[in-house]
């Protein structure tokens, strides 16, 4: 487990990488590309989910949901996959979420 930060041009360097670069990273074991990959997607994910549930508290407890499940998981993502992956999870947990 690394306690590195990332300098400035590293940051710039993970702003310009594609989100499965950065998956395959986090896959190499650089556990700090999360930030970036959660940065990208969280508010998108969060407005997503809440047209679902209608809450947006519960929107962003199932958009970390769907994070913790793709990084658990791990699965195999093609180039271009990523946000569909986190999408499509997200949508599932919601619709699970809403018929409790």
């Amino acid at each position: 487990h690394s306690n590195k930060t990332y300098r400035p041009a590293q940051r710039q360097e993970a702003e310009r990488m594609t989100d499965e670069e950065l998956y395959r990273c986090y896959l190499d074991g650089d556990e700090k590309i999360v930030d970036e990959l959660m940065k990208r997607h969280e508010s998108g994910l969060i407005l997503y989910i809440t047209g679902y549930l209608h809450d947006v508290h519960e929107a962003e407890d199932l958009m970390i949901e769907a994070f913790a499940y793709l990084f658990t998981k791990r699965p195999a993502i093609r180039d271009g996959g990523l946000k569909a992956y986190l999408y499509k999870t997200a949508r599932s947990m919601a619709l699970r979420h809403k018929h409790k």
